[in-house]
């Protein structure tokens, strides 16, 4: 069966992504920004997701605290084919 099987692979990336409303929203903003036509990963088609490590910052007034920054870190996963 000769030709029948594509020269694939997947990449990990990690990117790291936020928002000040949500860690939710961080990764929404996050696997959005992947398909941005001048980013270095435009040929590929992402898969999956990972978040690997979540962290904000605190805005304390004194007499409460609210969170105030999300991030997250992320590992996607793409496949692109180099039979062209």
């Amino acid at each position: 069966m000769k030709g029948t099987h594509k020269n694939e692979h997947q990449d990990v990336i990690t990117i790291i992504a936020s928002s000040d409303q949500s860690f939710d929203d961080a990764v929404a903003q996050g696997i959005k920004q992947l398909k941005d036509p001048s980013g270095p990963h435009k040929d590929l088609e992402f898969t999956s997701y990972e978040v690997v490590k979540m962290q904000g910052t605190i805005c304390d007034r004194g007499d409460s605290c609210d969170p105030e920054f999300y991030q997250v870190v992320m590992n996607v996963a793409g496949s692109h084919s180099h039979d062209h």
